[in-house]
């Protein structure tokens, strides 16, 4: 069975599929497989809504687990590494942050607190009152951390699957473009992805540039974050010397980002 990395951008919206891609090194070009193309699709998310709900959260992950091994299953592939773009577990109670999230902000890069356990059991609280006040979704407190509920579910069942890393593509472009415009911008994905496209290997080609679309679900920026999840996957088995960690590994609390070039 062929060596295939895994990038997975950690997304629960209400009717969006997780973007997931799937890549193989070909010397030194990690080339992304079709997806798109086959029958077997990822799962929608359902939102924050359902993210609080723990059997749902468990569903949700137990089918992105599915879609992997059927992916797997057609390309005849075996998993070396699956790069998660969310926390992996809720921040350590002892800790006011995370190892690795104080190591990022002390370099400037800035992200979203990881909760811990007992936090997180109070903010799912204030959802579930928000809700049965029947105030509106949109307006749900923790809207940046609910997610991570997702996350924890991914990490639990594809750490089953093969060694899973915890990713931040933001961290990644910052190192590679110190001074990228926020990815949603008109043209900054593929800005991003035209500087990871310089160290691995793809898209080389216009064709190549065409076939971006069939790589994964979701948005151009949504598969830009996958890829690049895949990438430092990719370089976590292929070159570990090409990559950093912020925190500590031996704490299970690192994020694994590719060294300034």
């Amino acid at each position: 069975m062929a060596s295939v990395v895994v990038g997975v951008d950690v997304a629960c919206s209400r009717q969006k599929r997780i973007p997931i891609v799937f890549a193989q090194w070909q010397g030194a070009r990690l080339v992304p497989l079709p997806v798109r193309q086959l029958a077997v699709q990822p799962p929608f998310g359902q939102g924050n809504r359902r993210v609080i709900d723990d059997a749902y959260t468990a569903s949700y992950a137990e089918q992105v687990r599915a879609y992997i091994d059927a992916v797997c299953d057609h390309y005849q592939l075996q998993i070396a590494c699956i790069g998660i773009d969310a926390p992996l577990r809720p921040r350590a109670e002892q800790l006011s942050f995370r190892l690795a999230e104080q190591a990022l902000a002390d370099v400037g890069i800035r992200c979203y607190k990881t909760p811990s356990a007992t936090e997180f059991r109070a903010i799912v609280d204030k959802a579930r009152q928000h809700l049965a006040a029947r105030k509106p979704v949109a307006n749900m407190p923790h809207v940046m951390q609910l997610w991570m509920l997702a996350g924890f579910a991914l990490a639990e069942q594809l750490a089953e699957l093969a060694p899973l890393i915890e990713v931040f593509p933001q961290a990644t472009i910052r190192q590679l473009l110190p001074q990228t415009p926020h990815k949603t911008a008109l043209g900054v994905p593929e800005q991003q992805l035209a500087a990871i496209a310089q160290h691995s290997g793809w898209p080389a080609t216009e064709n190549e540039w065409q076939q971006l679309p069939q790589i994964s679900f979701g948005s151009t920026h949504d598969k830009v974050d996958a890829y690049s999840a895949a990438w430092v996957a990719g370089l976590k088995v292929h070159a570990p010397h090409r990559l950093q960690v912020f925190g500590e590994v031996a704490q299970d609390d690192a994020i694994w980002v590719p060294r300034a070039v």
